[in-house]
C-alpha cells in the first residue's frame, strides 16, 4: 500500500468513524460537527475526492433527513 492509498484508507476510517459517533449523538447541539470538519479536512488534504466528499456530505443530510422524519412520524403517532 503506497502513501497516497494509506491516507486515504486513514481518512476513510476516521470519517465513518465520525459519522457513526454523530449518529449515536443526533438530537444533541453540534451532532454533525466533528463528522463535518473531519469530511472537509480529507477533502482539503486530497485524501479524498470529489466524488468521496460528496457523497459523505449526503449521507449526513440523508442521516439527519431520516433522524427528522422520524421525529415527525413520532409526534404525528
Amino acid at each position: 500500500m503506497n502513501n497516497e492509498q494509506r491516507d486515504h484508507h486513514s481518512a476513510v476510517t476516521w470519517i465513518e468513524g465520525e459519522i457513526n459517533n454523530m449518529i449515536r449523538d443526533l438530537g444533541e447541539p453540534n451532532a454533525s460537527a466533528a463528522a463535518t470538519s473531519c469530511i472537509t479536512l480529507a477533502y482539503m488534504l486530497r485524501a479524498i475526492d470529489d466524488a468521496e466528499h460528496r457523497r459523505y456530505r449526503a449521507r449526513i443530510d440523508e442521516i439527519y433527513a431520516n433522524y427528522n422524519a422520524s421525529l415527525t412520524q413520532g409526534a404525528a403517532a
